[in-house]
């Protein structure tokens, strides 16, 4: 049996609403992934990580982790929790 790949590994993130670690993996993705989408899931994770930091910076941190879930979701999710 083959080890689990990286992007199964995220969808069964997704789907246990485990983010912060699926968002962990995925912001290092490149293909298939527009720049802009891996720029705004890399920034959520960061803000997760660093909220006060990125708070000071004048990034609404809820509004940028929200915004990189739903990239995630539509990306990894299931096709009917995406469009939710």
């Amino acid at each position: 049996m083959f080890p689990e790949r990286k992007s199964d590994t995220v969808r069964r993130l997704v789907e246990s609403g485990n983010y912060h670690s699926a968002l962990k993996i995925a912001k290092g993705f490149r293909l298939g992934i527009s720049r802009e989408d891996s720029g705004k899931m890399t920034r959520a994770f960061e803000c997760i990580n660093n909220s006060q930091f990125y708070g000071s910076l004048g990034y609404n941190t809820g509004e940028v982790i929200d915004e990189g879930i739903r990239i995630l979701k539509s990306l990894y999710g299931k096709k009917e929790a995406a469009q939710k």
